[in-house]
């Protein structure tokens, strides 16, 4: 039989069969992901529902607990067994932004219901080759209050390292990524469970208005799910009730199926209907006036993107009074191809948290011909100007981030959020979410350069990111660092940081014009959080590899991802003597060849590999 999508239910769920178990003080009900290394298995008894979590014979959670407490009753220890079904999902898809063009989302799944008096609980679980999932459905009618969960993750093994941000969280006011440890994290977590040879990645997907996005409290290498300080009572929400997914990424060995894993996208709900085959949605490169400055010569700017072949310019605080005649300049951009992304402030001393004015005030760019709208200081409340420490992760402010793509859509407009909430793979519901800061980016002079190696591993895991790349002077790494920044940092309008003057007289102009800011593929090809990173990634035929590292290296790319069979141009650009010399090599590759590339410390490289002229 053939069972339907679920209200928020983000795939065709084939293959479904309907088992009537009766309840069973010890029962134990499993499911495998499609090549049957990884297993998540909940065990059934007298202190209610908890699962274990497996990849082969290693466990990896022991006995995380179950349940979430409502005003209708606290389903979790209480809880008792009812039925079970089963189901395949198994579709592919495309999408205009992101790490790939064609997304797989295979997996197998379980959905389980428990009761306790007249409420019911069902934990949906899914099985995927790169992890597991599992989110909580409230049947029913009516309202619902949701006060606090009981969901934990108990980390097998006994030599725990972990990297993210310690809580409070401040990704929307942005403070450095690393190694941690501290009894408040937030989402998400990476921790290497090294005496069980895995790296996993534990955080929420799916996060929309309907929740929160919580933060972990941890005793010892437990950790709880909490909801935010800045969540002002429950969660008010209405039956039917689908929470945001609880998964964890996991990867054998080294790190590098985590960074390559699409789980988030796969686990939101499909592309809305207005939104598929939607040619407006335009990623792409873009220059910036905030930084580099000159925000009155938006002529000389889009000039700038011309010759690059950029397809973006954002325009930043202030740009009403800067530019008068913004149909004009709007006109004079998409002439020649280049669009303009206009930036807004939710707090209160602009309008846009209320919904009527935010709308308004989108119409509006829309009829000036603007066609992008960069959003900024979620983290900030209504009533003061001081950012507070995680208020954009509450219920209002996620129903407000709903609200604000939506209206874009509506006036076909891509949107950038700045001040905001970390993204958890909302990008396959609105593709026009083009980016995302919610990182400690070059705005703010970055000089931690175990931050910027933790990126790729946590942050950027968890959707685009807005970090601003290359400016001469703000950065902490080697020219060549920053270069291999613009491939390793993936978001769907990448935003460049430097001026315009200072781009065209730099000896790497010609990668900046060429470096893409959306995929087709992605391979991992060595890196450890907070040491170093390489990335290959595909853009047609032509790959685009980037390295950064913490201490002097050499570099070793194995370049099996080519086409057997066609030979290859690889334009590589390496550090120099010191970190303001960049060196530019040009060599004939095939597949099977390495690539060694030494590194300074704070040091990096790029390199364009495409097919060489016959």
């Amino acid at each position: 039989m053939t069972v339907h999508p679920r209200r928020g239910s983000p795939a065709p769920l084939l293959f479904a069969l309907l088992v009537a178990t009766p309840p069973s003080a010890r029962a134990q009900y499993v499911v495998r992901s499609p090549d049957g290394k990884v297993a998540i298995s909940v065990r059934h008894d007298r202190d209610g529902p908890t699962f274990t979590v497996t990849s082969g014979k290693t466990v990896l959670i022991d006995r995380g607990r179950l349940g979430i407490a409502t005003n209708r009753g606290d389903l979790g220890p209480a809880l008792r067994f009812v039925r079970l079904s089963r189901a395949e999902v198994n579709e592919t898809y495309r999408l205009p932004v992101g790490k790939r063009s064609t997304y797989v989302n295979h997996a197998n799944e379980l959905e389980l219901a428990f009761r306790t008096g007249d409420a019911e609980l069902h934990v949906v679980l899914r099985a995927y080759d790169d992890g597991i999932a599992f989110r909580y459905l409230l049947p029913g009618t009516g309202d619902v209050e949701i006060s606090n969960e009981h969901t934990t993750f108990p980390l097998a093994g006994t030599n725990v390292t972990y990297w993210g941000q310690a809580h409070p969280n401040n990704y929307g006011y942005e403070t450095p990524l690393g190694p941690i440890d501290a009894d408040r994290i937030s989402m998400p977590v990476l921790a290497q469970l090294v005496d069980r040879g895995h790296f996993v990645l534990v955080a929420q997907a799916a996060s929309y208005g309907t929740y929160v996005i919580p933060n972990f409290k941890r005793t010892a290498n437990t950790l709880a799910v909490s909801f935010p300080i800045d969540q002002k009572g429950p969660v008010r929400t209405t039956l039917p009730f689908a929470s945001p997914w609880r998964f964890m990424m996991i990867s054998r060995g080294s790190v590098g199926k985590i960074v390559e894993s699409v789980m988030l996208e796969n686990l939101n709900p499909p592309t809305e209907p207005a939104l598929r085959d939607a040619s407006w949605i335009r990623p792409g490169r873009a220059s910036w006036d905030f930084i580099a400055g000159d925000g009155k010569k938006l002529g000389t700017w889009i000039d700038f993107d011309v010759e690059m072949g950029w397809e973006w310019h954002v325009t930043d605080a202030g740009w009403q009074n800067r530019t008068p005649d913004m149909a004009a300049t709007t006109a004079y951009a998409k002439a020649r191809n280049v669009a303009i992304m206009a930036w807004g402030k939710v707090a209160n001393r602009d309008f846009l948290y209320k919904h009527d004015r935010a709308d308004a005030w989108m119409a509006e760019l829309a009829r000036l011909g603007i066609r992008g709208a960069k959003i900024d200081f979620f983290d900030q409340q209504d009533s003061t100007a001081t950012a507070t420490d995680d208020y954009e992760d509450t219920q209002v402010r996620l129903q407000l981030r709903d609200f604000l793509s939506e209206t874009a859509a509506k006036y076909h407009l891509m949107v950038e959020y700045h001040g905001a909430a970390i993204p958890s793979g909302e990008r396959r519901r609105w593709p026009n979410l083009a980016s995302a800061e919610a990182v400690y980016g070059l705005e703010r002079r970055v000089q931690n350069i175990q931050h910027d190696l933790t990126i790729p591993y946590v942050r950027n895991v968890m959707g685009p990111v807005s970090y601003t790349p290359f400016h001469l002077q703000r950065s902490i790494g080697s020219l060549a660092y920053q270069l291999g920044q613009c491939v390793i940092y993936e978001a769907g309008i990448q935003i460049f940081a430097e001026r315009y003057d200072r781009i065209l007289a730099f000896s790497g102009v010609d990668f900046l014009k060429a470096v893409p800011s959306t995929w087709d593929d992605i391979r991992f090809v060595d890196g450890v959080p907070s040491s170093h990173a390489i990335l290959a990634r595909r853009k047609g035929d032509a790959w685009f590899v980037g390295g950064i590292t913490r201490d002097a290296r050499t570099a070793s790319v194995p370049l099996s991802f080519l086409t057997e069979g066609t030979t290859y141009e690889a334009e590589i650009y390496r550090d120099g003597a010191d970190k303001i010399t960049l060196v530019i090599d040009r060599q004939r590759v095939k597949r099977g060849d390495v690539l060694t590339v030494p590194m300074l410390a704070a040091g990096g490289f790029a390199a364009r590999v495409h097919p060489a002229a016959p």
